[in-house]
């Protein structure tokens, strides 16, 4: 089967389950599984059709509405939980397609009690409890939310918040922590979360009951280090195309940014910062043969080119990152985080499944 183009991203839907069980077994709570950003690049539908038949996913948590639409249109039955703020035209349909919302100002409520439901829309009230994003603040607020519910039309089945510092500093997670106990204690619903990635792997409390996990089951340590419990799971391939030899003062790419100071080989692959490879990159290794060879010139829109030998040839395989090349080690490479990096990944780059 041609893929139109010689690069591609492998995501593993065995490391995937494995990273899962592996996140399981640090809270043995159930867990929301964060599928914002498709799925941060993994490929959302074809991930949760995955997630859907094991048990120790409960929910999924995506940042918009139209990620939950789009789940639930390719057969997603479990919960689906809204992080971000829904359009209020939208309020009806997350009704219908049993899509929760998150509650997070009392003007927002306001918006909601507006329309008429053929069933409750459901909501997690949200707690800011530091990020100064989303979120009530005090319980006076909280409780003039409550004050104004109407069950027939907002059924609350749950309240969270997000920490901000979880992968660095306990002393602030601590504090929001905290919070949040003060600010919720009070409040009974099914799904208490506040736990991410980080907060689920590195502490332990029993106040919560459901955790949220996001990168860690994409298999990349939320700190930044090289994990030895989790397993990336995507990787990124292209292929030579092009191998030529220049000579010594021969200059690379757009602003002929690279002199060859002797005679050297040049090989060019079809992978480019519109790809989601940004320029940055220039100055990095890529994987090739056994051997880490550097990005030389400016990364070009839909190409690259790299400072090779005599033993590269036309159509050998390159992993731009890998099990030799690690998220972990490009991100701080890039001064980055592994995030960014596989979510600015675009949508022209197939994703090949291996199961």
């Amino acid at each position: 089967m041609s893929l139109y183009r010689d690069t591609y991203a492998l995501v593993d839907l065995k490391r995937l389950e494995h990273n899962i069980q592996v996140s399981y077994q640090h809270q043995k709570k159930p867990m929301m599984a964060i599928i914002k950003a498709n799925g941060y690049g993994h490929g959302a539908t074809t991930i949760v059709s995955l997630m859907e038949t094991m048990h120790e996913i409960e929910m999924y948590g995506v940042a918009t509405f139209k990620e939950a639409l789009e789940l639930r249109e390719s057969g997603a039955q479990k919960g689906i939980l809204v992080l971000g703020a829904a359009c209020k035209e939208d309020f009806i349909l997350a009704s219908q397609k049993n899509i929760t919302l998150t509650l997070f100002s009392k003007d927002y409520l306001l918006d909601m009690l507006r329309y008429d439901y053929e069933k409750p829309l459901q909501v997690h009230l949200k707690i800011d409890t530091g990020m100064n994003r989303l979120g009530f603040k005090c319980k006076e607020d909280i409780d003039e939310a409550l004050s104004l519910l109407d069950e027939r039309k907002i059924c609350m089945t749950g309240v969270f918040t997000h920490y901000a510092c979880a992968d660095e500093d306990e002393e602030s997670y601590l504090i929001q922590f905290e919070k949040f106990k003060q600010l919720s204690q009070d409040l009974d619903v099914p799904y208490k979360h506040a736990a991410n990635s980080a907060a689920s792997l590195y502490y332990q409390e029993d106040y919560t009951n459901m955790v949220r996990c996001g990168i860690s089951i994409y298999g990349v340590d939320p700190a930044g280090h090289e994990s030895l419990e989790l397993q990336q799971v995507m990787s990124l391939w292209s292929k030579v195309v092009m191998v030529k030899k220049i000579h010594a003062g021969e200059k690379v790419g757009y602003g002929f940014t690279y002199e060859a100071q002797e005679d050297q080989y040049i090989a060019t692959l079809p992978l480019g910062y519109a790809d989601g490879f940004i320029r940055a990159n220039q100055g990095r290794c890529v994987y090739i043969r056994g051997h880490h060879y550097p990005i030389v010139g400016r990364v070009c829109m839909d190409q690259m080119m790299v400072k090779v030998d005599e033993h590269v040839q036309v159509g050998d395989e390159v992993e731009i990152f890998g099990d030799h090349i690690s998220l972990a080690t490009m991100a701080k490479e890039l001064h980055t985080i592994p995030y960014e990096i596989v979510c600015l990944l675009s949508l022209r780059i197939p994703r090949l499944y291996k199961k």
